[in-house]
């Protein structure tokens, strides 16, 4: 472990660690191939709901802004289409009722965001030529996600937002920006959502030029409160990629040259607790959590005082343990399979990534057993 990591925390862990050791039982998984669409030579998988239907993209074997967004249903993947005169299209999110989000171009290869409405998409978002990217659609049909009006780079210009459908213009919606962390520099601050929730709360990170990166979550009140969730024991800075339905908040928080994988609880001060790295590693990030509490990441070994460190690995953590994700799958079924990546876990604990099937760039759905 990295020095600056505090001794009660290396108790913590080691306390987290024992108990994986007299663990009588790892986790196990089905892995699913979720294939390709027609035409295409790889697929990745963004999001998934609790029917454990999918959502990503599919692309060519020359990849440059000419993906297409799928939708995997029952075993079938169908195309989202792209918006009018679009070049891509990439499915990020989808609901309980099969509603997906995405980002896609008019023409100009500039991220604009997209919700299905029947067999059509819509643009959420018209901002002139700036860049839009939706990240989650909760279950009521809101969506979050940020953008930017300006193409000056200006880190000032990009906000978070929640878009909900106008109740005078079901064609139209309605933007609400949320709000950033005020520093003494206001050209400096900025705010990114990169999770939402069923009950309208979002976590991101924020920046100013006071404390640089912060992670940060977002209350479901009438102004939309923001909260710093700030940094893990002496840790320099710190960021949010995924929270669950009651609240908890999952990242990473980074001492000097590392990175642990946190966990900000639910209660009034958002207490943060980090996660253990696999045996062997010192490092690690967490991207998402379910309502169970298992959450997805990785772990990697950090040379101490140096920015060098190991390819990093799939973990998920649930039962007391730590698990490398490839070693939990099913022989049978994941047979030919390296998995490189989780992206989301819904809350039947299932799994959806991207990996290498026999050389090839595949999505998958992992189910536990």
């Amino acid at each position: 472990m990295h020095s600056a990591y505090p001794r009660y925390r290396f108790l913590q862990a080691a306390s987290f660690l024992a108990t994986v050791a007299c663990a009588s039982a790892q986790p196990s998984y089905t892995l699913t191939d979720l294939g390709v669409l027609p035409g295409f030579t790889s697929s990745v998988a963004n999001g998934l709901n609790d029917l454990g239907q999918v959502v990503g993209y599919c692309a060519p074997a020359t990849e440059n802004f000419n993906q297409t967004g799928f939708i995997w249903r029952n075993g079938v993947m169908t195309s989202t289409g792209k918006l009018q005169k679009g070049n891509y299209s990439i499915a990020t999110a989808i609901n309980a009722a099969g509603v997906v989000v995405g980002d896609g171009d008019t023409g100009n290869f500039r991220p604009q965001s997209w919700v299905t409405k029947g067999n059509t998409l819509t643009n959420i978002f018209s901002n002139n030529g700036g860049n839009t990217h939706a990240i989650g659609i909760n279950n009521a049909g809101a969506i979050c996600g940020y953008y930017t009006k300006s193409l000056s780079g200006n880190t000032s210009s990009w906000h978070g937002a929640i878009w909900t459908v106008d109740p005078k213009d079901s064609r139209k919606f309605r933007t609400v920006d949320l709000p950033n962390i005020p520093g003494v520099d206001p050209i400096s601050t900025a705010s990114f959502p990169f999770a939402f929730n069923q009950a309208g709360q979002a976590a991101g990170y924020a920046m100013n030029d006071v404390f640089g990166q912060h992670a940060c979550f977002w209350n479901n009140n009438a102004a939309h409160s923001i909260v710093d969730l700030g940094v893990f024991g002496d840790d320099w800075s710190s960021l949010a990629y995924g929270m669950n339905d009651i609240g908890q908040v999952v990242g990473s928080s980074h001492p000097p040259f590392g990175s642990r994988a946190v966990v900000w609880n639910n209660d009034a001060a958002h207490t943060p607790s980090a996660l253990p790295a696999l045996p062997g590693d010192n490092s690690g990030s967490a991207n998402g959590i379910n309502n169970l509490g298992h959450v997805i990441g990785v772990s990697y070994y950090s040379t101490p005082g140096t920015w060098d460190a190991t390819p990093s690995r799939t973990v998920v953590w649930r039962d007391g343990g730590v698990f490398l994700l490839q070693s939990v799958i099913d022989p049978v079924s994941g047979a030919g399979w390296t998995v490189t990546y989780a992206t989301a876990i819904n809350n039947r604990g299932q799994i959806v990534g991207t990996g290498l099937f026999n050389g090839k760039v595949r999505a998958f759905l992992l189910t536990p057993r």
